[in-house]
């Protein structure tokens, strides 16, 4: 009854190990600002003490066990801890770096040759030159005021024109840093938070979210996501 019992743990052992054995094959990249992808960046898997880097677009790639931890750090930027255990392998792994804007952590990210010079001074620039909502009251506000076509309804966001098929129109779909939200959560962003506004209809509304966008869609991007 003991050899019974012993055979049936190393069993499981052995198909425990194996599993952990098998491991999946991740590929990722990394960027900042959103956009610039970041090369030489330090990839460390906590559990295996391997490290890799990324290359000259951004990307790497390695196998891997399942329940890894990766520590992804550059000087002059804040490093970013990742589980994989939600990974699916196929899937391209992104993390994007937030740069700690000072001369000296400028001087780290162009030294290291992370990122050029003129890359981080066009990214720097670009985010520290959006508009200033700070003056308006909500978000409708900036909207009505600065996107054309628009009719906000209280419940709702209508942009004019913008018809379906059967002739009638549509709720605008609205989009907050990339994540589609229903519209309690759209009028709670701060004006002070909003760092863009766009608008899409028509044809291209429907190529980036089909049928979803037939009404056209409302993009906001705010300080936070940079």
């Amino acid at each position: 009854m003991k050899l019974i019992r012993l055979l049936i743990i190393t069993v499981l052992s052995g198909s425990f190990f194996a599993a952990n054995a098998q491991g999946v094959s991740v590929v990722g990249k990394v960027t900042t600002f959103q956009e610039y992808p970041l090369r030489n960046v330090s990839i460390v898997l906590k559990t295996a003490g391997t490290e890799y880097l990324t290359d000259s677009a951004g990307l790497f790639q390695f196998q891997s066990g399942p329940n890894e931890k990766l520590r992804i750090s550059a000087h002059g930027f804040v490093t970013e801890d990742v589980r994989l255990k939600d990974y699916k392998s196929g899937d391209t792994l992104r993390v994007d770096l937030r740069f700690r804007n000072s001369e000296k952590n400028f001087n780290y990210a162009t030294g290291y040759d992370y990122i050029s010079a003129d890359q981080l001074s066009s990214a720097i620039a670009h985010f520290e030159s959006g508009p200033d909502y700070s003056s308006y009251n909500s978000i409708i506000e900036i909207i009505e005021g600065r996107v054309p076509g628009v009719s906000c309804t209280g419940s709702s966001i209508q942009i004019r024109s913008s018809q379906l098929l059967e002739g009638g129109t549509a709720d605008a779909l609205l989009v907050v840093d990339g994540v589609i939200v229903d519209y309690p959560v759209f009028i709670a962003v701060p004006p002070s938070q909003v760092k863009s506004i766009d608008m899409l209809k028509g044809a291209a509304a429907s190529a980036r979210y089909g049928s979803r966008g037939m009404g056209g869609v409302i993009v906001v991007k705010t300080k936070a996501a940079q």
